[in-house]
């Protein structure tokens, strides 16, 4: 938004300047008259401003915060992880001490 403001801001400055000055600018920045003219309708409808930020535009603080919380988030589940792999692990050795693994255990299947 901050850039199309500043072209726009340019543009009316070479106006006064006289029309070969706006062609080299949009040249040099790679725009088109009808970039420009979209551009100024959309300021008049008051739909582009300064103070607007698209989704795109993150400050640097924003980023950091939601950096912080997400190793935040992937430290408590690693952490949660490690838990469940102790208890899997415990699991099995129980297992294997009450020789639950074996067929012919004291379980006794409904067809005897």
């Amino acid at each position: 938004m901050a850039y199309k403001l500043k072209v726009l801001e340019a543009v009316a400055a070479l106006r006064e300047q006289g029309q070969g000055a706006v062609g080299a600018y949009l040249r040099k920045e790679g725009l088109y008259h009808s970039n420009i003219r979209y551009w100024e309708k959309l300021r008049d409808r008051g739909l582009l401003t300064r103070s607007q930020k698209g989704p795109r535009e993150k400050s640097r603080d924003a980023l950091l915060a939601e950096n912080k919380q997400l190793r935040c988030k992937l430290e408590q589940s690693q952490k949660r992880l490690a838990k469940t792999e102790l208890i899997v692990e415990l699991q099995k050795k129980l297992s294997a001490i009450m020789d639950l693994d074996e067929p012919n255990s004291t379980v006794r299947s409904g067809a005897e």
